[in-house]
């Protein structure tokens, strides 16, 4: 039975509406220490309702809460809680071990800064690293929480805070109304054509839009369970995912493009069979991906394999290719296919050129900045993102205008480089920036890539080829190529690796290649 987003006024109304239908459903699953924990719809919402009633007494006006916390059910329901008590949730990425506690400070003043969050939702062992940010509530999971009634509650009309990828610098929050991400799921469900028997499983973070919006809202919002691993986890065994689609059967996977590739050298054999939409996303799409992808697994279906343009501005997905249609475009670039229902796009281009900035005019789009600000150009929002509309008017994404490097006059796009460079041997996928750093001398830009390694591969190796792969391909010899230990670029709260703070670590000499 084909199944929708409910019409109702509100995301943690439409959660509600599915809880209530059938209460005791398998509402999603989480991956703990090995193990696989369910819970029922009813079980979901009794959390909800109880970390409601806790951010309602513990804040008594209309609050920002900032979640930095590892995956578990407290932080799934309390993220739909704080909606419900009407604060407006934000999440980031928690810190990890390979993140230095002066960088994660800096990520969190800048988050201050740009939000003035009033609390934060964390584990309790968290607390000192928020230390002295002056006048926030420090709130984290406790065992005296008891279900409230859903009456007891009214939902402010802005429903969260999403951070743009941030790639070219430090995030934007850009802030979202329910009835923006109502209408998205309506026709995002129309377009995938949910149904009742869909599941989706992954192991993205609720940082990163895609995990936040596709694969945790819409299958609470759709009434569709969802299968969920920790995104640390699943770096270090990329075969979880596998195992988790050939014992559960899920039918709807989102990978960013690298994904693909991490799985095609790490992963065993497994049934796939039950997935009948792969939804490649994030980053640039390539058709060498899709080829290895299905070479590597004989029961992934080739239909099954599309491809989303997706931005947070826009709550999340601006296109989706259907099945079977997705078809390669200059320099191996993949169609995103059309848009979806209610949305429009233009080329803003320049001269003859059929490429240009991908302006975006939809209901889903955010509702502003947190500076208060809605750039706008005659309702279409400017992506940054460079694109063109092939002859089915389906779009084409081949980089960020932002992200631009010119060397000597020719235009590189950094997305391209770190694509050839991603499929070294020995380099880790989707561990890569390239960017450009201004030679006085020559008045031009030099190429820089810095790449981190798998295992305990030679540097030297791996600085040759990737040299050699670069100039075969682009045309252009990098000026210089920097090995790193696994984790050690800096990646945005949306997980991305940020090119413009690796710059800056690296010429401050703060970060060190091998």
């Amino acid at each position: 039975m084909r199944t929708t987003c409910p019409d109702q006024p509100d995301v943690p109304a439409c959660i509600a509406y599915n809880c209530e239908l059938n209460p005791n459903a398998l509402c999603c699953a989480l991956l703990h220490k090995g193990l696989w924990v369910n819970y029922s719809r009813i079980e979901f919402w009794q959390h909800v309702t109880a970390y409601a009633g806790l951010f309602q007494r513990e804040l008594k006006e209309k609050t920002l809460i900032l979640f930095s916390k590892k995956l578990d059910i407290h932080l799934l329901s309390a993220y739909i809680g704080a909606m419900l008590a009407g604060h407006l949730p934000a999440q980031i990425s928690p810190t990890s071990s390979k993140l230095s506690d002066a960088e994660y400070r800096r990520k969190i003043d800048h988050i201050h800064t740009i939000t003035q969050f009033g609390a934060i939702f964390a584990d309790a062992e968290q607390q000192p690293q928020f230390a002295n940010l002056p006048n926030i509530k420090f709130l984290s999971l406790t065992t005296s929480l008891n279900p409230c009634s859903t009456t007891d509650f009214k939902p402010a009309g802005e429903a969260l805070v999403q951070f743009s990828s941030g790639t070219t610098g430090l995030q934007k929050g850009v802030i979202l109304s329910h009835e923006a991400i109502i209408q998205h799921m309506q026709a995002y469900a129309d377009n995938l054509q949910l149904d009742s028997a869909d599941a989706i499983v992954s192991w993205l973070p609720l940082y990163h839009d895609m995990g936040l919006i596709a694969c945790y809202l819409m299958p609470l919002m759709c009434g569709i369970p969802f299968y969920q691993m920790d995104s640390f986890e699943w770096v270090v065994q990329p075969d979880l995912l596998l195992a988790a689609i050939e014992e559960f059967k899920p039918t709807i996977c989102f990978l960013p493009n690298f994904a693909y590739h991490l799985l095609t050298a790490k992963g065993k054999n497994h049934d796939l069979s039950s997935i009948r939409r792969w939804i490649n996303c994030s980053e640039p799409a390539r058709a060498q991906t899709h080829e290895r992808f299905l070479s590597r697994f004989q029961s992934v279906r080739p239909e099954s394999l599309t491809v989303c343009y997706a931005l947070a501005e826009a709550t999340f997905a601006v296109t989706q290719s259907a099945p079977s249609t997705v078809t390669a475009a200059g320099s191996e670039a993949l169609s995103c296919g059309a848009p979806l229902a209610g949305i429009e796009l233009r080329i803003y281009t320049t001269g003859n050129e059929k490429k240009g900035e991908i302006g975006v005019r939809s209901a889903s789009l955010y509702q502003q900045f947190l500076d208060g600000s809605r750039p706008l150009e005659n309702g279409f929002y400017k992506t940054g993102d460079i694109g063109y509309l092939n002859e089915d008017g389906e779009l084409v994404v081949i980089g960020r205008k932002k992200d631009l490097i010119i060397v000597c006059g020719k235009n590189i796009f950094p997305q391209d480089v770190e694509y050839i460079t991603s499929q070294i041997e020995g380099v880790h996928p989707g561990r890569v920036a390239a960017l450009g750093i201004l030679n006085t001398e020559l008045g031009s830009e030099d190429l820089f890539i810095f790449a981190e390694r798998l295992a305990a591969q030679s540097p030297t190796a791996l600085k040759i080829a990737i040299q050699k792969a670069v100039q075969n391909e682009i045309g252009v010899v990098p000026k210089k190529v920097e090995i790193f230990e696994h984790m050690s670029l800096v990646k945005t709260t949306s997980g991305k690796v940020c090119r413009s703070r690796n710059r800056e670590l690296y010429l401050e000499k703060s970060l060190i290649p091998i």
